[in-house]
């Protein structure tokens, strides 16, 4: 998922506390480098305690394009001549585009790559010593194509449905519903990236990312993540915003058991395809009922 991080030191992959900063700040700085343009410096030293670290505050990374998707909506509201758009209006449908636009710039669309590869992986059918094989290809096979393009075209979509929806209420004057709803998806998608770092979710190998990350989060962390959630998406925009958690939740389980059932462990690139995946799937059910 990112090539920021590798193992500073191959044989103490555990780590020594004492080369580390406070958790909190590491936690943030890290993620924020890791997965955003910001030029945040992060950690110094690699190792399972930087990855525990940074995993767990990857929700907070998600409030980058989150951040973005508001900003482009408020833009387009201020210069809209109607208050009250529809789906087939331009506007909702440049905003969406120009969300998934500024998403994939301020992430350096790391996260497609690895759904590419994913789907590549997944669609070879082989056993899982041949599956990791293609996960290591630096080529993208058609079905990685496949994947991006149906992705982003169904992410993309619900997006122009969601800014519809956001611009009404706005000229309504609700405005917390409608920045939730922004992002919701984004926020969530991450969480579902530290839900994917569960300790029962193993990695494949004993290098890379996934050697950071894979397997370093306990169940309370990912809990309190996916309790944050549905209290704020529950208490500001009701039964849909539940929904989209639970669903992102429950997609996430199944897409990550199943890379590990076929390729004996997790990397950085499932993570990646967990979050495309389940950003697309928040924003449809967003779309289908904000």
């Amino acid at each position: 998922m990112s090539d920021k991080a590798g193992p500073s030191h191959q044989d103490n992959l555990d780590g020594d506390p004492s080369a580390h900063g406070n958790a909190v700040a590491e936690a943030i700085t890290t993620a924020l480098s890791w997965l955003t343009v910001l030029p945040f410096k992060g950690a110094s030293v690699f190792d399972r305690i930087t990855g525990r670290r940074a995993i767990a505050a990857l929700p907070v990374a998600g409030l980058v394009p989150a951040a973005g998707a508001v900003l482009i909506t408020a833009g387009l509201f201020a210069t809209s001549s109607s208050r009250t758009p529809t789906l087939y209006d331009v506007t909702p449908i440049l905003g969406g585009a120009l969300i998934m636009v500024a998403a994939q710039m301020l992430t350096r669309a790391m996260h497609l790559d690895g759904l590419a590869d994913v789907a590549d992986a997944l669609g070879s059918y082989k056993p899982p010593e041949g599956a990791r094989e293609v996960l290591r290809d630096p080529s993208t096979g058609p079905m990685g194509v496949g994947s991006i393009v149906l992705t982003m075209l169904t992410t993309t979509t619900a997006f122009a449905v969601i800014v519809a929806s956001v611009l009404s209420h706005w000229s309504a004057g609700q405005m917390w519903p409608g920045v939730v709803a922004l992002c919701l998806p984004f926020v969530a998608s991450r969480a579902a990236a530290t839900t994917a770092c569960w300790r029962g979710f193993p990695p494949f190998s004993n290098s890379g990312f996934g050697s950071l990350t894979a397997g370093t989060q306990s169940t309370v962390t990912v809990a309190c993540w996916w309790t944050l959630l549905l209290a704020v998406s529950g208490g500001l925009i009701g039964l849909v915003g539940v929904s989209a958690c639970v669903l992102s939740f429950g997609v996430t389980l199944l897409l990550t058991r199943h890379c590990v059932k076929r390729f004996g462990g997790v990397n950085g690139d499932v993570f990646g395809a967990v979050i495309e995946v389940t950003c697309a799937v928040c924003a449809v059910v967003l779309a289908i009922g904000f």
